[in-house]
């Protein structure tokens, strides 16, 4: 419970700012549409965002570890803010995408992350980041069902309006409830072997997967509005009717996947079955196309909300556990950029050859691509060994030199005066790492 309320309001910052991103997601090309907008600029109204990320998350990045990451949290949700209020302002195309420029300048998720990391013990963060990613989980749900409701009533630009006064909100809980946290300092065995997170093949399936998974999200998030609004005559405020049931059954399957991939370690396998989703979308994409099938097309929509829900809850949790410690913050800022690298293309690309090859095609062409995907995931991507990790109070008089020496103990550092100790119970037990030391 003491958990809950420490990061509650940090997680519920995060979400509302997710919230207001997504919201517009499944409405947003056919506004863009309406301004007079090129193929091209309708890409940039989606994706827009996702480009001032790759090139501002960095910057923020450095600039929390220098100063009090409330600060920098705040002025990345006003900068949120200016770009919700030029978006809910204009009618003009151009201002539409830089208004999406300017909301995804405040790149903070990766400060939030570290700042929820700094108000928690180590033994209590994956719980943390579980209750965080969940939160951004049900913010998309409630999103992907209320920006076409919502859009569909009072128009796009009540979307803005809407981001624009929970960020707002988001701001004043960050300054009344999130308190000041001492940055932690890590320190390690520099004797300890281990592969630079750069090297690890399982890491670059990891930063590929990230960028096709936001890619192909993007791309969907393009065309299906485009597809239902121009081949099956279908206005704004009936778009709710499809996103909604779509994304309360793709919802059904976070679950069960979630638990098969972290109680019983079946990631690859999840990954694998996320990506068959994905192939599955768009060749019924492509087969209503064909056909000029409606009742196609809403099948491959909800297919294509299982496999995005199948991925999100556990792609990053996996990436996390292939570096080892004191590189995991590099090696998530690297899977993350690869992410917004793949929804700002995907966006781009997916307005640009809707409008030049049409749908056949191009799902033609993604059900390639996700073959090709699987095929590596198979041959590269090994499952993590599922480890345990022993928490110890730090003690002068240990022979931390003994550890490394020790076959079944992957990882160890020391932060705020605990020990931390990762490794396999397959191995090594934990009385004969305490008997080492």
């Amino acid at each position: 419970m003491k958990l809950i309320k420490q990061i509650f309001p940090l997680t519920l910052i995060s979400s509302l700012r997710f919230f207001g991103l997504f919201v517009v997601m499944p409405v947003i090309s056919v506004y863009a549409l309406s301004l007079g907008a090129s193929p091209l600029m309708v890409g940039l109204a989606v994706g827009g965002y996702a480009l001032t990320q790759i090139i501002f998350q960095t910057p923020f990045g450095i600039l929390g570890d220098k100063f009090d990451k409330r600060t920098i949290i705040a002025f990345g949700l006003l900068l949120f803010i200016a770009g919700s209020l030029l978006c809910a302002y204009t009618d003009n195309i151009y201002l539409l995408i830089a208004g999406r420029m300017l909301q995804g300048s405040g790149a903070i998720a990766s400060v939030i992350t570290a700042l929820i990391s700094d108000l928690t013990k180590e033994e209590q963060r994956t719980k943390a980041m579980a209750l965080m990613g969940g939160g951004i989980s049900l913010s998309f749900l409630l999103a992907m069902l209320l920006g076409p409701l919502i859009g569909g009533i009072y128009g796009t630009k009540s979307l803005f309006w809407l981001t624009a006064i929970l960020s707002l909100f988001a701001l004043l809980i960050l300054i009344f409830k999130v308190p000041k946290a001492k940055p932690i300092q890590y320190s390690y065995d520099e004797n300890f072997k281990h592969t630079h997170y750069l090297k690890d093949p399982n890491l670059w399936v990891m930063y590929l997967s990230s960028f096709l998974q936001k890619a192909l999200v993007n791309l969907g998030f393009v065309i299906i509005p485009l597809v239902l609004h121009q081949d099956f005559n279908l206005n704004a405020n009936d778009l709710w009717k499809f996103y909604a049931p779509a994304g309360i059954l793709g919802i059904f399957a976070m679950a069960p996947t979630s638990i098969m991939a972290e109680k019983y370690g079946r990631y690859k396998t999840m990954m694998a079955l996320g990506i068959v989703a994905f192939g599955m979308c768009f060749l019924l994409f492509c087969l209503s196309d064909y056909y000029h099938a409606l009742w196609i097309f809403v099948a491959g929509i909800i297919v294509f909300f299982i496999g995005f829900d199948i991925h999100e809850p556990i792609m990053q949790s996996l990436s996390s556990k292939y570096p080892k410690a004191f590189q995991r913050s590099s090696a998530l800022g690297l899977f993350t950029t690869f992410g917004f690298l793949g929804s700002f293309l995907g966006a781009v690309l997916g307005g640009i050859l809707y409008s030049h090859i049409g749908l056949f095609y191009l799902s033609l062409g993604i059900g390639i691509v996700a073959v090709v995907w699987i095929l590596i995931l198979f041959i590269v991507l090994k499952n993590p060994i599922k480890q345990k990790t022993l928490f110890l109070p730090y003690s002068p008089s240990y022979h931390l030199a003994n550890l490394a020496t020790l076959k079944g103990v992957s990882d160890y550092y020391n932060t705020d005066q605990t020990l931390i100790i990762q490794y396999n119970p397959q191995l090594i037990q934990e009385e004969k790492i305490k008997e080492v030391l």
